[in-house]
């Protein structure tokens, strides 16, 4: 080889390098191209973040699954921005909520008023619309998609929901039992969607056969939207308790600050799948629901209303009652920081016991905090929830859940509520 081509070739050789070394610099610099606002944000726990400046006001979008309860997310979400406030330019500052990347609540406070304790007055509503409209304004005029720092898409959370039921319908023995420990596995997708894969492991099993063996539980595709008129959706396909699977759509709009109406609309099948088979039938079953909710801002309480068309198993020579398990349910529910409690009464469409009524209840469990440090995280379900029905009739009245998550505490129609009720107490 000649010398000329020697050098050539050595010269070809440091001009990739440099080039690939100047390409992997400015690599680096987009995968680290949050601010310090943001950075400090995902070190406390903090998913899909963002923080944009406009029109005066300093605006943070953020997200979290670390935190078991609301007051404890919504206390981190108000100290965490408290503590980078030194990094803002404008006065006004507002954090907006979300959940799987849809804007759901907001908070807003003034640096120039502040609150007691050296912290600021923060209040709250669910006015999303102007601020995610500002953040989509800024990504259209840098020519790119709405970006989240620190993405939950893909990420895995392994829970395990204790599950733990009684009743009293034999002669023979004073309550039968049944206790589960149910390992779940959700993954978030894109923009509002998530997937849910549960297997049922009975621990204690009084119940039904079909009840005592290994199997699985929810398998669910859930998809969440944002619609006009701040309309919160949220549709599911998949297999949900109570022996159900079908189609799922829940609906919820805040009406001002204390109330919230809401309605679900679901298409069913008897569906019992097994690891060796899946036992269904055709679609049988057309349920509704509609209510509202409102609250009491001093003592925590949220009273609850609905009207629901349920589940309930009728002899179908009854032409009276065939088809027509449709009831009214009252509740009222006390929120603590760990637990909330809760007494309901209801009507049955049986002429023995046109009442029913109970008491329901759920606590948080530990740990309370837990970070997810890459893309999986393994923790318990969030709360240990149990519902006391006074009448043996467990198929009447009911509506069955989509999630392992709900509860009658804390559900699609009230985890925006709570929020709500939680912040306005910790301000007063």
């Amino acid at each position: 080889m000649s010398k000329k081509s020697t050098v050539s070739l050595f010269c070809g050789t440091k001009a990739k390098v440099a080039g690939l070394a100047f390409l992997l610099f400015f690599v680096s610099i987009g995968a680290c191209a949050q601010s310090l606002v943001e950075s400090s944000l995902i070190n406390s726990g903090f998913e899909n973040v963002r923080h944009i400046t406009a029109d005066g006001k300093e605006i943070v979008f953020l997200e979290s699954r670390a935190f078991t309860t609301n007051e404890r997310l919504l206390n981190a979400a108000m100290k965490s921005v408290e503590e980078v406030s030194d990094q803002f330019t404008a006065k006004n500052i507002e954090i907006i909520l979300m959940e799987e990347r849809i804007p759901k609540f907001r908070m807003f406070a003034s640096l120039e008023t502040p609150g007691a304790a050296g912290r600021l007055n923060w209040k709250s509503d669910f006015n999303v619309s102007d601020s995610y409209n500002k953040l989509n304004l800024e990504s259209n005029l840098e020519n790119k998609e709405t970006k989240f720092y620190n993405s939950s898409f893909g990420k895995i959370d392994i829970l395990f929901y204790p599950i733990f039921r009684f009743k009293n319908s034999v002669l023979n023995k004073m309550y039968l039992l049944q206790l589960n420990v149910n390992p779940t596995i959700e993954m978030s997708l894109w923009k509002g969607a998530s997937v849910t894969a549960q297997i049922i492991f009975p621990v204690v099993n009084d119940y039904s056969t079909e009840e005592g063996k290994i199997r699985p539980g929810y398998l669910t595709f859930s998809q969440q939207f944002r619609l006009p008129y701040n309309v919160f959706a949220k549709a599911t396909v998949g297999n949900f308790s109570m022996f159900r699977g079908g189609v799922d759509l829940k609906l919820f709009r805040p009406v001002g600050k204390r109330i919230g109406v809401y309605g679900q609309i679901s298409y069913t099948a008897y569906s019992l799948p097994m690891f060796d088979d899946w036992y269904y039938n055709d679609f049988d079953k057309l349920t509704w629901k509609i209510g509202a909710n409102y609250f009491v801002k001093p003592w925590n309480l949220m009273f609850n209303f609905s009207v629901a068309k349920n589940l309930g198993k009728f002899d179908p020579a009854d032409e009276a009652f065939a088809g027509k398990d449709i009831s009214a349910r009252g509740e009222i529910t006390r929120h603590f920081k760990n637990a909330s409690v809760g007494f309901y009464i209801q009507t049955m469409a049986i002429k023995e016991f046109p009442l029913n009524g109970g008491f329901f209840f759920a606590i948080a469990l530990p740990p309370y905090k837990q970070f997810r440090n890459k893309f999986v995280r393994v923790s318990t379900g969030n709360y240990f929830p149990l519902e006391y029905i006074a009448r043996p009739y467990p198929d009447y009245g009911r509506y069955f859940t989509t999630s392992p998550s709900e509860n009658s505490s804390d559900n699609f129609f009230t985890k925006m509520r709570l929020n709500q009720i939680i912040l306005n107490s910790t301000n007063n």
